[in-house]
């Protein structure tokens, strides 16, 4: 290649345009391209083949500038490990269990009112009523209305109501209580609610269904409706303030929730049969522990703790 003149290239009949051309692209691209060598430039390109030329060097530039397509990676093949989805399944199950054993504990510590397990807390109200918790036992309130509103969350509550005027009502579960008396027992369990009113009258109202239940009476409420309202047991409806347990012709299964709910546990007897078994007599809520395994071997059952948040037996 002929080297180029310092400004605009003699080009001669016989000369080699297209080298010209790419001398000038060339020299165009350096750093110290001034003035004076594009307005030489701008004259040697007036000329139609010159700019033929130029056009044609800067065209073959840009293509050769463009980058290769890069080839596209293959996907990858995920294969699915039997191992790894069973393991899978075994972390949720794990996780639903013991959300599901520390789901009440979780729900009494965000509450406005509650007792620890094994503990009976007597609270009084700024509205001048007054309660008492059975063990691990939940309650939220809200006593400024024109109507006060309780809702019992979890355990058993005696309620000595204040008349100041305004009415109250208490919520367990879809069921609403209102309160026409002074004393009265409620009792929320997994299967449901119980009422007793001691002084007075209230009444249970679900979904469409109402019962007027009256001083000495008693009525449960669960996921059937409404029971009939029976008379009452006074002194095994609020044995437990006393830290006792009066079951009379109760089955086996009902007695170990209500022995193991104030102690903030759970139990469950898979032999139904065993469930269904009629027991009598009283039992000591103080030492829960001590008479369940005592019941536990009178009945012939194996008993298993769950991590000290349940019972299992079998």
């Amino acid at each position: 290649m002929q080297p180029m003149p310092a400004l605009q290239p003699e080009v001669d009949a016989d000369g080699d345009v297209h080298q010209h051309a790419t001398q000038w692209f060339i020299r165009l691209q350096q750093p110290n391209c001034d003035r004076r060598l594009r307005e030489a430039f701008a004259q040697w390109y007036a000329e139609p083949r010159n700019a033929e030329a130029y056009a044609a060097v800067q065209a073959r530039w840009l293509r050769s500038a463009v980058p290769p397509e890069r080839p596209r990676p293959n996907p990858v093949q995920l294969r699915r490990s039997k191992a790894g989805a069973y393991l899978g399944v075994l972390f949720l199950l794990l996780l639903a269990a013991l959300a599901y054993l520390y789901w009440p504990w979780a729900q009494r510590q965000t509450s406005d009112l509650h007792s620890a397990p094994g503990e009976r807390r007597i609270v009084k109200l700024n509205e001048g009523s007054s309660v008492q918790l059975n063990g691990a036992s939940a309650l939220n309130l809200d006593l400024r209305g024109r109507v006060r509103q309780l809702h019992l969350l979890q355990g058993q509550m005696y309620l000595e109501v204040r008349l100041d005027g305004r009415a109250m009502e208490v919520q367990v579960d879809d069921a609403r209580i209102q309160v026409f008396g002074t004393r009265l027992l409620i009792g929320r369990r997994a299967d449901g609610g119980e009422l007793v009113v001691l002084d007075g009258k209230a009444m249970v109202t679900q979904g469409g269904d109402q019962r007027l239940v009256s001083a000495g009476e008693r009525v449960s409420f669960g996921a059937h409706g409404i029971a009939t309202v029976q008379k009452a047991d006074i002194q095994a409806a609020q044995a437990w303030r006393k830290g006792e347990l009066i079951a009379q012709d109760m089955p086996l299964g009902e007695l170990l929730q209500r022995l193991t709910s104030p102690q903030g546990q759970r139990v469950w007897l898979l032999d139904e049969q065993t469930a269904h078994r009629r027991i009598s007599g009283h039992f000591d809520l103080d030492h829960a522990e001590q008479t369940l395994q005592r019941l536990a071997a009178e009945q012939q059952v194996a008993l298993h703790d769950l991590f000290g948040h349940g019972w299992l037996l079998r």
